[in-house]
Protein backbone atom coordinates (compact mmCIF):
# COMPACT_ATOMS: atom_id res chain seq x y z
CA UNK A 1 0.00 0.00 0.00
CA UNK A 2 1.69 3.51 -0.56
CA UNK A 3 2.34 6.12 1.76
CA UNK A 4 0.80 9.59 0.95
CA UNK A 5 3.37 12.39 2.82
CA UNK A 6 2.03 16.00 3.38
CA UNK A 7 4.38 17.26 0.68
CA UNK A 8 2.62 14.98 -1.97
CA UNK A 9 -0.34 15.85 -1.35
CA UNK A 10 0.65 19.43 -1.52
CA UNK A 11 2.24 19.09 -5.18
CA UNK A 12 -0.87 17.05 -6.29
CA UNK A 13 -3.19 19.92 -4.96
CA UNK A 14 -1.15 22.70 -6.99
CA UNK A 15 -1.45 20.11 -9.67
CA UNK A 16 -5.10 20.13 -9.58
CA UNK A 17 -5.24 24.05 -9.00
CA UNK A 18 -3.73 25.00 -12.46
CA UNK A 19 -4.99 22.74 -14.54
CA UNK A 20 -8.41 23.88 -13.18
CA UNK A 21 -7.28 27.02 -14.13
CA UNK A 22 -6.26 25.86 -17.39
CA UNK A 23 -9.61 24.90 -17.95
CA UNK A 24 -11.04 27.90 -17.57
CA UNK A 25 -8.71 29.87 -19.47
CA UNK A 26 -9.37 27.94 -22.24
CA UNK A 27 -13.38 27.82 -22.21
CA UNK A 28 -13.01 32.04 -21.86
CA UNK A 29 -10.62 31.94 -25.07
CA UNK A 30 -13.11 29.95 -26.76
CA UNK A 31 -15.91 31.93 -26.25
CA UNK A 32 -13.67 35.17 -27.36
CA UNK A 33 -12.99 32.95 -29.94
CA UNK A 34 -16.79 32.26 -31.12
CA UNK A 35 -17.77 35.57 -30.48
CA UNK A 36 -15.37 36.89 -33.08
CA UNK A 37 -16.26 34.09 -35.85
CA UNK A 38 -19.97 35.35 -34.89
CA UNK A 39 -19.59 38.95 -35.54
CA UNK A 40 -16.48 38.85 -37.03
CA UNK A 41 -18.09 38.43 -40.70
CA UNK A 42 -15.56 37.07 -43.14
CA UNK A 43 -13.50 34.39 -40.30
CA UNK A 44 -17.30 32.52 -40.09
CA UNK A 45 -17.72 33.27 -43.75
CA UNK A 46 -14.91 31.31 -44.69
CA UNK A 47 -15.30 28.42 -42.13
CA UNK A 48 -18.51 27.86 -43.48
CA UNK A 49 -17.90 27.70 -47.06
CA UNK A 50 -14.76 25.12 -46.32
CA UNK A 51 -17.55 23.17 -44.57
CA UNK A 52 -20.13 23.37 -47.35
CA UNK A 53 -17.77 22.30 -50.06
CA UNK A 54 -16.41 18.79 -48.08
CA UNK A 55 -20.21 18.65 -48.01
CA UNK A 56 -20.22 18.82 -51.61
CA UNK A 57 -17.45 16.50 -52.33
CA UNK A 58 -19.40 14.24 -50.30
CA UNK A 59 -22.35 14.24 -52.32
CA UNK A 60 -20.57 13.84 -55.58
CA UNK A 61 -18.43 10.97 -54.42
CA UNK A 62 -22.18 9.25 -53.07
CA UNK A 63 -23.43 9.99 -56.98
CA UNK A 64 -20.55 7.74 -58.23
CA UNK A 65 -20.90 5.63 -55.89
CA UNK A 66 -17.69 5.58 -53.55
CA UNK A 67 -18.29 4.15 -50.08
CA UNK A 68 -15.26 5.75 -48.06
CA UNK A 69 -17.60 8.68 -46.62
CA UNK A 70 -19.75 6.91 -44.84
CA UNK A 71 -19.30 6.41 -40.98
CA UNK A 72 -17.80 3.92 -39.41
CA UNK A 73 -19.85 0.58 -37.88
CA UNK A 74 -16.86 1.69 -34.54
CA UNK A 75 -16.80 5.37 -35.16
CA UNK A 76 -14.02 6.84 -32.76
CA UNK A 77 -14.36 8.40 -29.43
CA UNK A 78 -14.82 11.91 -29.39
CA UNK A 79 -11.86 14.08 -27.80
CA UNK A 80 -11.96 15.81 -25.01
CA UNK A 81 -12.41 19.06 -26.18
CA UNK A 82 -14.72 18.34 -28.77
CA UNK A 83 -17.01 15.91 -25.96
CA UNK A 84 -16.45 19.70 -23.74
CA UNK A 85 -17.75 21.62 -26.98
CA UNK A 86 -20.81 19.51 -27.69
CA UNK A 87 -22.26 19.61 -23.75
CA UNK A 88 -22.13 23.61 -23.72
CA UNK A 89 -23.42 24.03 -26.81
CA UNK A 90 -20.38 25.91 -28.53
CA UNK A 91 -20.35 27.16 -31.94
CA UNK A 92 -18.19 24.98 -34.71
CA UNK A 93 -18.81 22.06 -32.25
CA UNK A 94 -20.14 20.22 -35.03
CA UNK A 95 -19.91 22.13 -38.36
CA UNK A 96 -21.12 20.15 -40.90
CA UNK A 97 -24.02 19.05 -38.82
CA UNK A 98 -24.66 23.08 -38.81
CA UNK A 99 -23.61 23.58 -42.37
CA UNK A 100 -25.87 21.04 -43.38
CA UNK A 101 -28.68 21.93 -41.82
CA UNK A 102 -28.66 25.41 -43.48
CA UNK A 103 -28.22 23.37 -46.83
CA UNK A 104 -31.73 21.19 -47.21
CA UNK A 105 -31.39 18.67 -50.15
CA UNK A 106 -27.95 17.32 -49.53
CA UNK A 107 -28.57 14.60 -46.76
CA UNK A 108 -27.89 11.37 -48.41
CA UNK A 109 -30.89 9.41 -49.16
CA UNK A 110 -31.33 7.01 -46.33
CA UNK A 111 -33.66 4.52 -48.50
CA UNK A 112 -31.09 5.09 -51.65
CA UNK A 113 -31.13 1.92 -53.99
CA UNK A 114 -27.99 1.03 -56.25
CA UNK A 115 -29.80 2.25 -58.78
CA UNK A 116 -29.62 6.25 -58.06
CA UNK A 117 -25.88 5.58 -58.27
CA UNK A 118 -26.44 5.54 -62.29
CA UNK A 119 -26.05 9.15 -64.00
CA UNK A 120 -27.96 7.49 -66.96
CA UNK A 121 -31.12 6.16 -65.74
CA UNK A 122 -31.52 2.33 -67.31
CA UNK A 123 -34.70 1.72 -69.89
CA UNK A 124 -37.01 -0.11 -67.42
CA UNK A 125 -37.28 3.52 -65.66
CA UNK A 126 -38.61 4.11 -69.06
CA UNK A 127 -41.05 1.14 -68.97
CA UNK A 128 -42.18 1.23 -65.70
CA UNK A 129 -42.01 5.47 -65.04
CA UNK A 130 -46.18 6.19 -65.55
CA UNK A 131 -44.92 9.99 -66.62
CA UNK A 132 -42.94 9.35 -69.22
CA UNK A 133 -44.62 9.06 -72.54
CA UNK A 134 -43.39 6.88 -75.53
CA UNK A 135 -45.62 8.03 -78.14
CA UNK A 136 -45.79 6.60 -82.34
CA UNK A 137 -47.87 7.85 -85.16
CA UNK A 138 -49.29 6.21 -87.46
CA UNK A 139 -50.43 7.75 -90.59
CA UNK A 140 -53.88 6.45 -91.71
CA UNK A 141 -54.09 3.13 -93.49
CA UNK A 142 -55.94 0.03 -93.17
CA UNK A 143 -57.43 -1.93 -89.64
CA UNK A 144 -55.13 -4.51 -90.11
CA UNK A 145 -51.60 -2.60 -90.80
CA UNK A 146 -52.73 -0.02 -87.83
CA UNK A 147 -53.29 -3.15 -85.12
CA UNK A 148 -49.82 -4.78 -86.96
CA UNK A 149 -47.95 -1.75 -85.98
CA UNK A 150 -48.89 -1.45 -82.54
CA UNK A 151 -48.33 -5.21 -81.66
CA UNK A 152 -44.98 -4.58 -83.42
CA UNK A 153 -44.10 -1.94 -80.63
CA UNK A 154 -44.41 -3.17 -77.36
CA UNK A 155 -42.78 -0.11 -75.67
CA UNK A 156 -45.21 2.58 -77.39
CA UNK A 157 -47.87 3.63 -74.99
CA UNK A 158 -49.43 6.34 -76.89
CA UNK A 159 -50.59 5.88 -80.68
CA UNK A 160 -51.38 8.82 -82.68
CA UNK A 161 -53.17 7.50 -85.94
CA UNK A 162 -53.64 10.10 -89.01
CA UNK A 163 -57.63 9.81 -88.59
CA UNK A 164 -58.99 13.89 -88.13
CA UNK A 165 -58.25 16.47 -91.05
CA UNK A 166 -59.63 20.14 -91.60
CA UNK A 167 -61.64 19.99 -95.16
CA UNK A 168 -63.32 22.97 -95.63
CA UNK A 169 -63.04 26.89 -94.57
CA UNK A 170 -66.44 26.22 -92.95
CA UNK A 171 -64.73 24.24 -90.27
CA UNK A 172 -65.47 20.58 -91.72
CA UNK A 173 -63.21 17.84 -90.51
CA UNK A 174 -63.18 14.46 -92.01
CA UNK A 175 -63.37 11.70 -89.43
CA UNK A 176 -62.02 8.08 -90.48
CA UNK A 177 -61.48 6.85 -86.64
CA UNK A 178 -61.35 3.16 -86.37
CA UNK A 179 -63.05 1.36 -83.49
CA UNK A 180 -61.06 -1.75 -84.12
CA UNK A 181 -57.70 0.04 -83.36
CA UNK A 182 -58.84 2.10 -80.55
CA UNK A 183 -60.15 -1.22 -79.05
CA UNK A 184 -57.04 -3.01 -79.78
CA UNK A 185 -54.74 -0.48 -78.33
CA UNK A 186 -56.94 -0.10 -74.79
CA UNK A 187 -56.77 -3.81 -74.62
CA UNK A 188 -53.32 -3.52 -74.82
CA UNK A 189 -53.31 -0.58 -72.40
CA UNK A 190 -51.86 1.70 -75.12
CA UNK A 191 -53.98 5.26 -75.11
CA UNK A 192 -54.99 6.94 -78.24
CA UNK A 193 -54.37 10.63 -79.02
CA UNK A 194 -55.98 10.67 -83.05
CA UNK A 195 -53.69 13.37 -84.96
CA UNK A 196 -55.69 16.18 -86.56
CA UNK A 197 -53.92 17.90 -89.29
CA UNK A 198 -55.10 20.84 -91.54
CA UNK A 199 -53.07 19.21 -94.82
CA UNK A 200 -50.19 21.51 -94.62
CA UNK A 201 -52.99 24.48 -96.35
CA UNK A 202 -51.84 27.79 -94.61
CA UNK A 203 -54.92 29.47 -96.55
CA UNK A 204 -57.22 27.10 -95.34
CA UNK A 205 -56.40 27.44 -91.74
CA UNK A 206 -56.37 30.77 -91.79
CA UNK A 207 -59.99 30.92 -92.93
CA UNK A 208 -60.71 28.83 -89.75
CA UNK A 209 -58.96 30.74 -87.58
CA UNK A 210 -60.34 34.35 -88.77
CA UNK A 211 -64.22 32.68 -88.65
CA UNK A 212 -65.61 32.34 -85.61
CA UNK A 213 -68.47 30.32 -86.23
CA UNK A 214 -65.79 27.75 -88.21
CA UNK A 215 -63.75 27.61 -84.74
CA UNK A 216 -66.47 26.27 -83.12
CA UNK A 217 -67.82 23.88 -85.28
CA UNK A 218 -64.23 22.34 -85.79
CA UNK A 219 -64.57 22.12 -81.84
CA UNK A 220 -67.44 20.56 -81.29
CA UNK A 221 -66.46 17.72 -84.45
CA UNK A 222 -63.21 16.99 -82.57
CA UNK A 223 -65.42 16.68 -79.03
CA UNK A 224 -67.67 14.44 -80.33
CA UNK A 225 -65.10 12.31 -82.31
CA UNK A 226 -63.41 12.06 -78.82
CA UNK A 227 -66.28 10.92 -76.60
CA UNK A 228 -68.32 8.82 -79.41
CA UNK A 229 -64.79 6.87 -79.95
CA UNK A 230 -64.02 6.93 -76.18
CA UNK A 231 -60.43 8.37 -77.61
CA UNK A 232 -57.83 9.37 -74.96
CA UNK A 233 -56.61 12.69 -76.57
CA UNK A 234 -56.02 14.58 -79.70
CA UNK A 235 -52.60 15.72 -81.11
CA UNK A 236 -53.00 18.86 -83.01
CA UNK A 237 -50.49 18.51 -86.17
CA UNK A 238 -51.48 22.09 -87.81
CA UNK A 239 -47.87 22.90 -90.06
CA UNK A 240 -47.27 25.80 -92.58
CA UNK A 241 -49.66 27.64 -90.66
CA UNK A 242 -48.98 32.05 -90.92
CA UNK A 243 -47.14 34.07 -88.56
CA UNK A 244 -49.96 36.85 -88.83
CA UNK A 245 -52.41 33.54 -87.22
CA UNK A 246 -49.94 33.13 -84.58
CA UNK A 247 -52.44 34.70 -81.30
CA UNK A 248 -54.83 33.37 -83.12
CA UNK A 249 -53.83 29.91 -83.46
CA UNK A 250 -52.56 30.05 -79.61
CA UNK A 251 -56.38 30.78 -79.02
CA UNK A 252 -58.23 28.41 -81.00
CA UNK A 253 -56.00 25.85 -78.91
CA UNK A 254 -56.59 27.17 -75.54
CA UNK A 255 -60.80 26.84 -76.68
CA UNK A 256 -59.87 23.20 -77.97
CA UNK A 257 -58.16 22.46 -74.34
CA UNK A 258 -61.03 23.41 -72.53
CA UNK A 259 -63.82 21.45 -74.11
CA UNK A 260 -61.40 18.45 -73.94
CA UNK A 261 -61.00 18.75 -70.37
CA UNK A 262 -63.74 17.61 -69.07
CA UNK A 263 -63.86 14.36 -71.65
CA UNK A 264 -60.21 13.80 -69.36
CA UNK A 265 -58.73 13.73 -72.70
CA UNK A 266 -54.65 15.02 -73.51
CA UNK A 267 -54.16 17.89 -75.82
CA UNK A 268 -50.74 18.03 -77.76
CA UNK A 269 -49.65 20.43 -80.06
CA UNK A 270 -46.88 19.60 -82.84
CA UNK A 271 -44.13 22.49 -83.34
CA UNK A 272 -41.41 22.84 -85.21
CA UNK A 273 -38.15 24.08 -83.92
CA UNK A 274 -37.33 27.77 -84.42
CA UNK A 275 -35.04 28.67 -87.36
CA UNK A 276 -33.36 31.29 -85.20
CA UNK A 277 -32.12 30.37 -81.91
CA UNK A 278 -34.62 31.91 -79.27
CA UNK A 279 -36.37 33.88 -81.86
CA UNK A 280 -39.66 33.14 -80.91
CA UNK A 281 -41.94 35.17 -83.47
CA UNK A 282 -43.08 32.32 -86.10
CA UNK A 283 -46.73 31.18 -86.01
CA UNK A 284 -45.66 29.24 -82.86
CA UNK A 285 -45.97 30.75 -79.59
CA UNK A 286 -44.19 28.01 -77.64
CA UNK A 287 -44.62 29.19 -74.06
CA UNK A 288 -48.42 30.35 -74.77
CA UNK A 289 -49.36 27.05 -76.50
CA UNK A 290 -47.29 24.95 -73.47
CA UNK A 291 -49.88 27.10 -71.24
CA UNK A 292 -52.98 25.98 -72.81
CA UNK A 293 -51.94 22.75 -73.67
CA UNK A 294 -50.58 19.32 -72.02
CA UNK A 295 -47.87 18.27 -74.31
CA UNK A 296 -45.99 20.18 -76.82
CA UNK A 297 -44.60 17.68 -79.65
CA UNK A 298 -41.05 19.17 -81.12
CA UNK A 299 -40.64 18.03 -84.24
CA UNK A 300 -37.18 18.01 -84.12
CA UNK A 301 -36.14 16.86 -87.85
CA UNK A 302 -35.95 17.64 -91.29
CA UNK A 303 -32.69 19.81 -89.96
CA UNK A 304 -31.99 19.30 -93.80
CA UNK A 305 -35.32 18.58 -95.36
CA UNK A 306 -36.27 16.50 -98.86
CA UNK A 307 -35.43 19.07 -101.56
CA UNK A 308 -32.98 20.94 -99.54
CA UNK A 309 -30.27 22.50 -101.98
CA UNK A 310 -27.89 22.27 -99.19
CA UNK A 311 -27.48 18.30 -98.21
CA UNK A 312 -26.51 17.10 -94.47
CA UNK A 313 -27.99 15.54 -91.61
CA UNK A 314 -31.84 14.78 -90.94
CA UNK A 315 -31.19 15.58 -87.38
CA UNK A 316 -27.73 15.60 -86.09
CA UNK A 317 -27.37 15.63 -82.28
CA UNK A 318 -26.18 19.51 -81.26
CA UNK A 319 -28.96 21.01 -83.54
CA UNK A 320 -31.07 18.31 -81.54
CA UNK A 321 -30.04 19.88 -78.58
CA UNK A 322 -30.04 23.43 -79.17
CA UNK A 323 -34.04 23.18 -80.51
CA UNK A 324 -34.49 21.37 -77.22
CA UNK A 325 -32.71 24.20 -75.27
CA UNK A 326 -34.40 26.70 -77.14
CA UNK A 327 -37.76 25.81 -76.61
CA UNK A 328 -37.03 25.55 -72.90
CA UNK A 329 -35.43 28.71 -73.48
CA UNK A 330 -38.53 30.56 -74.49
CA UNK A 331 -40.75 29.28 -71.57
CA UNK A 332 -42.12 25.90 -72.43
CA UNK A 333 -41.92 23.40 -69.03
CA UNK A 334 -39.60 20.44 -69.81
CA UNK A 335 -42.45 17.83 -68.25
CA UNK A 336 -44.63 18.95 -70.95
CA UNK A 337 -41.31 18.43 -74.04
CA UNK A 338 -41.97 14.93 -76.33
CA UNK A 339 -38.80 15.39 -78.52
CA UNK A 340 -39.68 13.84 -81.82
CA UNK A 341 -37.35 11.10 -82.95
CA UNK A 342 -37.33 10.39 -86.89
CA UNK A 343 -37.25 7.07 -88.15
CA UNK A 344 -35.52 7.82 -91.63
CA UNK A 345 -33.03 10.02 -93.79
CA UNK A 346 -32.11 11.56 -96.63
CA UNK A 347 -30.48 9.83 -99.08
CA UNK A 348 -28.51 12.88 -101.33
CA UNK A 349 -27.35 12.94 -104.92
CA UNK A 350 -25.31 15.19 -105.74
CA UNK A 351 -25.11 15.66 -109.67
CA UNK A 352 -22.15 16.60 -111.87
CA UNK A 353 -24.15 20.37 -113.10
CA UNK A 354 -24.08 21.24 -108.82
CA UNK A 355 -27.54 20.46 -107.97
CA UNK A 356 -28.62 18.05 -105.41
CA UNK A 357 -31.43 15.86 -105.14
CA UNK A 358 -33.09 13.39 -102.30
CA UNK A 359 -34.85 10.17 -101.41
CA UNK A 360 -35.69 9.53 -98.06
CA UNK A 361 -35.01 6.35 -96.93
CA UNK A 362 -36.88 4.37 -93.52
CA UNK A 363 -34.13 3.52 -91.04
CA UNK A 364 -34.47 -0.19 -91.51
CA UNK A 365 -33.79 0.44 -94.55
CA UNK A 366 -30.53 2.40 -94.67
CA UNK A 367 -27.94 -0.01 -94.16
CA UNK A 368 -29.19 -2.51 -96.81
CA UNK A 369 -29.06 -0.12 -99.36
CA UNK A 370 -25.35 0.92 -98.73
CA UNK A 371 -24.74 -2.62 -98.63
CA UNK A 372 -25.85 -3.10 -101.91
CA UNK A 373 -23.17 0.17 -102.88
CA UNK A 374 -20.11 -1.35 -100.72
CA UNK A 375 -20.66 2.02 -99.68
CA UNK A 376 -18.21 2.05 -96.24
CA UNK A 377 -19.22 4.48 -92.79
CA UNK A 378 -17.58 6.71 -90.45
CA UNK A 379 -18.83 7.82 -87.45
CA UNK A 380 -18.69 11.70 -87.07
CA UNK A 381 -18.52 11.99 -83.90
CA UNK A 382 -19.12 16.11 -83.44
CA UNK A 383 -22.86 15.29 -84.91
CA UNK A 384 -23.36 12.36 -83.56
CA UNK A 385 -24.48 10.60 -86.67
CA UNK A 386 -22.89 8.56 -89.29
CA UNK A 387 -21.88 9.36 -92.69
CA UNK A 388 -21.14 7.19 -96.07
CA UNK A 389 -20.87 8.23 -99.73
CA UNK A 390 -20.45 6.17 -102.87
CA UNK A 391 -20.63 6.84 -106.74
CA UNK A 392 -23.60 7.40 -108.28
CA UNK A 393 -24.64 8.05 -112.22
CA UNK A 394 -24.12 11.73 -112.79
CA UNK A 395 -22.08 12.06 -109.02
CA UNK A 396 -22.33 10.67 -106.05
CA UNK A 397 -24.88 9.71 -102.91
CA UNK A 398 -24.37 11.44 -99.69
CA UNK A 399 -25.52 9.77 -96.48
CA UNK A 400 -25.88 10.80 -93.25
CA UNK A 401 -27.58 8.33 -91.07
CA UNK A 402 -28.73 7.42 -86.92
CA UNK A 403 -27.28 4.42 -85.29
CA UNK A 404 -28.09 3.31 -81.84
CA UNK A 405 -25.35 5.88 -80.24
CA UNK A 406 -27.43 8.61 -81.89
CA UNK A 407 -30.67 7.71 -80.84
CA UNK A 408 -28.67 7.04 -76.80
CA UNK A 409 -26.98 10.28 -77.33
CA UNK A 410 -30.86 11.71 -77.94
CA UNK A 411 -32.53 9.63 -75.40
CA UNK A 412 -29.94 11.54 -72.90
CA UNK A 413 -30.91 14.58 -73.67
CA UNK A 414 -34.54 13.60 -72.82
CA UNK A 415 -33.36 12.17 -69.62
CA UNK A 416 -30.63 15.17 -68.61
CA UNK A 417 -33.28 17.90 -69.39
CA UNK A 418 -36.40 16.42 -67.66
CA UNK A 419 -38.58 16.00 -70.61
CA UNK A 420 -41.87 14.06 -70.57
CA UNK A 421 -40.85 11.77 -73.04
CA UNK A 422 -40.41 11.22 -76.88
CA UNK A 423 -42.66 10.94 -80.57
CA UNK A 424 -41.51 8.53 -83.17
CA UNK A 425 -42.19 9.51 -86.71
CA UNK A 426 -43.31 6.94 -87.38
CA UNK A 427 -44.17 3.49 -86.48
CA UNK A 428 -44.62 2.85 -90.19
CA UNK A 429 -40.97 2.47 -90.52
CA UNK A 430 -39.89 0.24 -87.63
CA UNK A 431 -39.03 -3.06 -88.91
CA UNK A 432 -39.78 -5.77 -86.68
CA UNK A 433 -38.39 -8.22 -89.10
CA UNK A 434 -34.85 -6.25 -87.66
CA UNK A 435 -35.82 -6.43 -83.55
CA UNK A 436 -36.07 -2.77 -84.28
CA UNK A 437 -39.62 -1.88 -82.98
CA UNK A 438 -39.51 0.89 -80.46
CA UNK A 439 -38.54 -0.23 -76.91
CA UNK A 440 -35.91 -2.94 -78.47
CA UNK A 441 -34.28 0.38 -79.40
CA UNK A 442 -34.93 2.33 -76.77
CA UNK A 443 -33.20 -0.96 -74.83
CA UNK A 444 -30.00 -1.06 -77.35
CA UNK A 445 -29.58 2.44 -76.85
CA UNK A 446 -29.85 2.54 -73.14
CA UNK A 447 -27.68 -0.60 -72.45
Amino acid sequence: MPVHSPRHALRSEAVRWVATVGAVILLIATGIGSTLLLYGGGSWTTAAQLEASHLADVEVRELVGTTAYLRSDNPAAPSLWQAAARILRLPLANPAGMIEAQLPGIRPNPAATPQQASLLAPIDAWDAADDHVVLGWIPYDTVSRSIQMIRDNPGVNVVSPGWLTLTSPQGAVRNRIQAQVVQYAHDHHVAVWAMFDNQFDASLTHAVLTDGAAQKKVIQEIADAVRDNRLDGINVDFENVRTEDRERFTAFIAALHQALVPLHASLSVDVTPDIVFLRDDAAFFHAGLAAVSDYIVLMAYDEHWGGDPDPGPVADVPWVTQSVDDLLGTGVPADKILLGLPFYTEFWHRHKDGSVSSTPVAAPNIQPALDRHQAKSTWNDALGVAYAKYPADDGYVEVWYETGETLQRKLALVSDRGLAGVAVWSLALSDPSLGSGLADLLRQALS
